[in-house]
């Protein structure tokens, strides 16, 4: 029975050994060789962490002893906001939110005390106190290397952590293996408008001409480069139909301050920023090595943020066909090593839509015609003004002058087209302001909406942002019942479109009904014949009394 309690303590232990990653059992119990006093040391190490890197521990949970450390009492947490004391009996596990505030709490210590680490037969060792140890890595290239917890601890000799028996103390020493959190990525997101992001893929939106577009690039974690051959920058390709705001760049290390606060980087210090042309696509380069010194060593592990703008223009491609922003990071693995580099990209796509016959080919969407026999196909020469949603108001009138206004007129074969270029996703107002001769305008306000979907999965062909489907709705009157007009499907095979059409009637003038009584044209015929017998009364009259 004794063999078997034996071994039952001894199995016991041993999963406790494994499940908190001891990795020795080459703990000291100090001058007195008894466990359980202020003197008691033990190892903690750390595995998987280059030899050129520097590792540092700094201690968040201490052990607490009696009589001037005659005997251990129980632990205490030196960040109490973060890990309560109530909970620290006997149980050192952190949890993940845990550890990422104990990080941030340890960088903004100023009077946090660091235990080195050294390096000998591929690990990273320190003799240290009994207690929590969070582990960090510096000096790394472009490995960042996530935050870790190592403890050496007190068990019961059968390992047991509840009740701790001062005279049948026995240390445990920990150990972690270093997780790398990856290689420098870029993201780029669209945060203007109804700019989407779809987690670490492209962004996207639609816009009208003339918008402004604002883009936020993201590269993350910064790598830190102590070699002679750094690089580290960033190359934003603009489409040709997005014009880049002059002096609008903004660069910022985010939570690289004093008390974590946003640092925003100097021009021509801290980076260079080159704006060019190729091909007619603007291409803006920011650099952050600087006379060959690259400047962010001191921000490593954290995130620099670009934001700059850019106004669509008249040149962006319409539909179907994006304007696509292509940022790519180019970064060395091996500041010490020329020519290793590496590189990351993304792409943000804006589209833009169009109504008329560029889309349709030979049917319009919205169509003007007469009642004429010449105009029954097709109306041309009426003004029509198109507002933005938000230009209507309450009374139903609008605030400001139109966003666009075109006049009914053939495309191809086709007479009363209307066209409007240039188009976001939205709600419009169409109203008509002036019809052609020999006919009245039609008062009636449309309201018209363009709807879009986009891919949220990349496949084939696709890529996550692009543009899966648009339609076009109108309703007669503000409040009237819409109804699908245009519908297109989008893959990589190209559109495919169904339009129903809508048109827009006028009447002729001519045509006009008559209104109001004939009692009315008879009294006025009656009363001009009497005002005209009356005067000639009064001339002849006038003529016999001269004679």
């Amino acid at each position: 029975m004794k063999k078997l309690k034996k071994l039952f303590a001894v199995m016991l232990s041993l999963v406790m050994v494994l499940a908190m990653g001891i990795t020795s059992f080459a703990a000291t119990a100090g001058t007195d060789g008894k466990y359980g006093t202020a003197d008691d040391r033990g190892v903690i190490t750390v595995q998987g962490v280059e030899e050129t890197a520097i590792v540092t521990a700094y201690k968040v949970i201490k052990a607490e002893y009696n009589n001037n450390g005659g005997s251990f009492s129980g632990y205490k947490s030196l960040y109490p906001s973060i890990i309560s004391d109530a909970r620290l009996q006997g149980d050192l596990s952190v949890t993940r939110d845990e550890l990422n505030a104990l990080a941030d709490a340890v960088n903004l210590d100023t009077t946090k005390t660091a235990v080195p680490m050294s390096y000998k037969n591929s690990k990273w060792t320190a003799t240290v106190e009994p207690g929590t140890y969070l582990v960090l890595v510096t000096n790394s290239e472009t490995n960042i290397y996530n935050p870790m917890v190592v403890s050496v601890y007190y068990t019961n000799a059968d390992g047991s952590t509840n009740g701790l028996d001062e005279g049948n103390l026995v240390i445990r020493e920990g150990g972690a293996t270093a997780k790398v959190s990856g290689q420098p990525e870029i993201d780029k997101v669209i945060t203007s408008g109804n700019g989407t992001n779809k987690g670490n893929s492209a962004g996207f939106t639609s816009a009208t001409e003339g918008d402004t577009v604002s883009y936020k690039v993201s590269v993350k974690p910064i790598p830190n480069y102590n070699g002679s051959y750094p690089v580290f920058n960033v190359v934003d390709t603009l489409d040709k139909g997005l014009k880049f705001v002059a002096n609008d760049v903004t660069v910022k290390v985010l939570g690289g301050g004093e008390n974590g606060a946003d640092v925003t980087l100097t021009k021509d210090t801290d980076y260079t920023f080159n704006p060019s042309t190729n091909n007619g696509k603007t291409v803006l380069t920011v650099d952050f090595v600087v006379n060959n010194n690259y400047t962010l060593n001191n921000y490593a592990g954290k995130e620099v943020v670009i934001t700059y703008n850019a106004t669509l223009t008249s040149d962006a491609t319409l539909n179907n066909n994006a304007n696509v922003n292509d940022v790519v990071l180019n970064y060395t693995k091996d500041s010490k090593t020329e020519g290793n580099n590496d590189s990351d990209e993304d792409k943000t796509f804006t589209y833009t839509f169009d109504i008329g016959s560029n889309v349709t080919g030979t049917t319009g969407i919205i169509n003007k015609k007469g009642d004429k026999t010449d105009d029954i196909d097709g109306l041309n020469g009426a003004t029509f003004a198109l507002y933005k949603g938000s230009q209507l108001k309450a009374d139903g009138t609008f605030d400001g002058q139109p966003y666009k206004t075109t006049d009914s007129e053939t495309e191809g074969t086709r007479k009363g087209q209307l066209h409007f270029t240039g188009l976001a996703a939205g709600t419009y107002y169409l109203q008509e302001t002036k019809a052609p001769d020999g006919y009245s305008v039609n008062t009636t306000i449309f309201k018209v909406v363009i709807e879009a979907t986009y891919y949220d999965a990349a496949a084939e062909g696709i890529e996550v942002g692009m543009l899966k489907t648009w339609n076009v709705k109108v309703a007669e009157g503000i409040n009237g019942e819409l109804k699908d007009v245009a519908s297109f499907t989008v893959n990589n095979n190209g559109q495919t479109s169904n339009i129903g059409g809508m048109d827009i009637q006028n009447t002729s003038i001519s045509a006009l009904p008559a209104t109001g009584g004939i009692g009315t044209t008879i009294f006025t015929i009656v009363g001009c014949g009497i005002m005209i017998a009356a005067a000639g009364l009064f001339f002849a009259s006038r003529r016999k009394e001269n004679r």
